[in-house]
C-alpha cells in the first residue's frame, strides 16, 4: 500500500479536527464559577471600598479580627462605636461560592464579637469586616487558615 502526500496532509487535517472538537466539548463541559456573580457592579462601587479601608486604616489597632481557640474568631471595632456600629462578617470561600457565609455584625458593649467556626470547611477564607458607624463606612479583610 501506498502513502501519498494528500493521504497524510488529509489524516493530519483530520486529527486536528478532532483534537480541536473534543478539546472545545471538554472545555464547555466545565463548570465556571466566577468568583462574584455581581463582578461588574462590585468594580463600580471600589472608590467608595477605598475609602471604608482608609476609615478603617485610621483607627488603626483599635480594628482586628483575630484567630482564636475553640475555633473561633474574635472581631474588635472601637468601644466609641459598639453601639452604634451596624455590618457584615463575609467569610468568603474563592474556591467555591456556594461556601460563602454573612453573618451581622452585632459586637458588645466593649468592642467584641465572638464568632464560632465549627462547620466551616478547612482550608483558607476570607474573612471581610465592614460596618458604619456615625455616617462612615469602613472596611477590612484578613485571609484565615482553617484546619
Amino acid at each position: 500500500m501506498t502513502f501519498n502526500w494528500g493521504t497524510g496532509i488529509a489524516s493530519v487535517y483530520a486529527v486536528f479536527v478532532l483534537a480541536t472538537t473534543a478539546f472545545v466539548t471538554f472545555a464547555m463541559r466545565q463548570p465556571v464559577a466566577l468568583v462574584r456573580t455581581d463582578y461588574y457592579a462590585e468594580s463600580l462601587r471600589q472608590d467608595q471600598r477605598s475609602l471604608a479601608i482608609r476609615n478603617a486604616g485610621d483607627l488603626g489597632a483599635h480594628v482586628a479580627v483575630v484567630e482564636t481557640s475553640g475555633p473561633a474568631l474574635l472581631i474588635v471595632v472601637p468601644r466609641e462605636q459598639a453601639a452604634i456600629a451596624r455590618g457584615n462578617v463575609t467569610f468568603y470561600r474563592a474556591s467555591d461560592v456556594s461556601a460563602d457565609r454573612v453573618v451581622p455584625l452585632a459586637v458588645a458593649a466593649d468592642g467584641r464579637q465572638r464568632i464560632s467556626l465549627n462547620g466551616y470547611q478547612a482550608g483558607r477564607w476570607v474573612v471581610q469586616l465592614q460596618w458604619t458607624a456615625g455616617g462612615r463606612d469602613f472596611y477590612t479583610e484578613r485571609q484565615v487558615d482553617l484546619k
